[in-house]
């Protein structure tokens, strides 16, 4: 069964790509997780990123 992480999961996806994306243009999708997440103040972008790693630590992945 698939899992579905919404905005959250696909910044995941986003920045553990990070190093991934520099040799190649990012999609229209990517590139609008990428203003939200620039949106972000910066305490919630730090958030983010606790929230983020609380994710990956009780996933089954």
């Amino acid at each position: 069964m698939a899992k579905s992480y919404g905005v959250a999961g696909a910044v995941v996806r986003f920045l553990t790509r990070k190093m991934s994306l520099r040799g190649r243009r990012l999609s229209s999708d990517e590139v609008q997780l990428l203003e939200q997440y620039r949106a972000l103040t910066e305490n919630d972008q730090v958030a983010m990123l606790y929230l983020i790693g609380a994710m990956k630590s009780v996933s089954r992945f």
